[in-house]
């Protein structure tokens, strides 16, 4: 038994001289990114010996030494012969030993010189990245025609992750080997209140302030109230989007930068944003042609599913039009015979007592019919909607007040300027009031 475990220790002493003597060197590589613990810098050639697949390093030295080290695959470059090693490496030496300080929160890294590129990742402030080299890109435009100061560069982040960043938005230095900075100019910054609240106000999913209101009043107005509906900071999707009922606006995002108090400018864009407190903020555009907008956004309580909220309303709404197509047919002797058909279509005849005061005379008897308004608190408890009937032959739409009962339907006219908002606020002065039996 003593014999057996002097064998396996001298196996175990002996196994990695001989794994060195047997593996051949997988080539020469160039160190990215600084390695002050063995006081290397980037620029330095290291011999490749082995590459771990499940570590996700390699086991590397320096040429003509018998050190060894562990270092992850992203920090040098690709082994290969020396020659082709250095040679690849001299598009780096423009910026060898250079790093740079991120000075905003969020900037992107994107996957060509190109602010509307893909962003394969979002820098986040005072984060270090290495510069590799300098790359012909699209200018960044600040307004109309004015031009955002730097160069497209492209980096490589401590994690790994390689694009083009930017420079406006970095504080170049240049480091020794043992990672103190010896020239450049970075700036001393420290977390703030106004920072965290920033990264707050950029990571925030924001909706128009209405949604407020109408959400407590549970008037789920369809048309607008919509996912799609409010402002993208751009943090994540890299583009900045107002988007609300008529206005839609967009840009390309690169970072967010204080300007005076509670206010930050969007760079290299039309927007800033006005911070009144962590749930509200304004966002101001200023178009080209010197016209300035402001929208309100907030956030929504983190326990309120809006999507679930949109689909139950669109399921009310259809389980309200099913009632109505369960009737074969719903007849009054003074307005003729109406008809609800599963698709959403409808067929009136005998309806001249309502012609021309409320149905042109051009009108067919037949279109589709819907509920896009919603009735008013006040008319909530009295009807059960608002029906929008669109009739062949005329562009307008006529809108009806209505109330499905055991005993038939009520229908009540509704004149557009009751409509506020897309919610029927109140009923018509004089309004015609029909009863259709079953």
């Amino acid at each position: 038994m003593k014999i057996r475990k002097l064998f396996m220790l001298l196996g175990l002493l002996l196994l990695p001289a001989l794994f060195n003597s047997c593996q051949h060197p997988l080539g020469y590589s160039v160190l990215l990114w600084d390695l002050p613990e063995h006081n290397l810098q980037d620029g330095q050639l290291v011999k490749v010996y082995f590459k771990s697949n499940i570590s996700h390093t390699y086991i590397a030295g320096i040429p003509k030494s018998r050190e060894r080290f562990e270092i992850p695959l992203w920090q040098i470059s690709k082994p290969t012969s020396k020659k082709k090693a250095l040679k690849a490496f001299e598009a780096y030496n423009e910026y060898l030993h250079k790093y740079g300080k991120i000075k905003v929160d969020g900037l992107p890294v994107r996957k060509e010189p190109v602010n509307t590129s893909k962003q394969v990742y979002r820098l986040h402030k005072d984060e270090i990245v290495k510069i590799l080299y300098k790359g012909d890109g699209q200018d960044v435009m600040v307004g109309k025609n004015k031009k955002l100061p730097g160069d497209w560069l492209c980096v490589l982040t401590e994690g790994g992750s390689r694009g083009w960043c930017f420079s406006y938005n970095l504080s170049i230095f240049e480091t020794d080997a043992t990672g103190a900075i010896v020239s450049g100019e970075v700036e001393e910054t420290q977390a703030t209140n106004e920072d965290t609240l920033l990264n707050q106000i950029l990571e925030a999913k924001w909706y128009p302030d209405y949604y407020a209101r109408l959400l407590k009043d549970n008037m789920i107005d369809l048309e607008t109230i919509k996912l799609n509906y409010g402002f993208d900071t751009g943090i994540s999707s890299g583009k900045i989007q107002v988007n609300i009922p008529g206005k839609y606006h967009s840009a390309s995002y690169a970072g967010a930068e204080k300007i005076r108090d509670n206010t930050y400018s969007l760079i290299g864009t039309l927007f800033q944003i006005m911070v009144r407190n962590k749930d509200t903020i304004v966002v101001n555009y200023a178009a080209r042609d010197g016209s300035q907008e402001a929208y309100t956004f907030i956030t929504l309580d983190s326990d309120l599913n809006l999507d679930e909220i949109i689909e139950n309303e669109k399921e009310r709404r259809n389980n309200l039009m099913n009632e109505l197509y369960k009737v074969v047919s719903f007849n009054s002797q003074n307005y003729g015979q109406l008809v609800f058909n599963s698709g959403k279509t409808f067929t009136w005849s005998g309806y001249s007592l309502l012609v021309p005061s409320v149905i042109p005379s051009s009108a067919k008897g037949r279109g589709t019919v819907s509920m896009k308004y919603l009735p008013g608190a006040n008319l909530k408890s009295k009807y059960d909607g608002v029906l929008t009937f669109k009739f062949e032959g005329i562009q307008d739409e006529i809108n009806f007040l209505y109330k499905l009962s055991n005993d038939g339907l009520n229908l009540e006219s509704l004149d557009s300027n009751s409509i506020k908002d897309n919610i029927a606020v109140s009923r018509d002065t004089n309004p015609i009031v029909m009863f259709f039996n079953k």
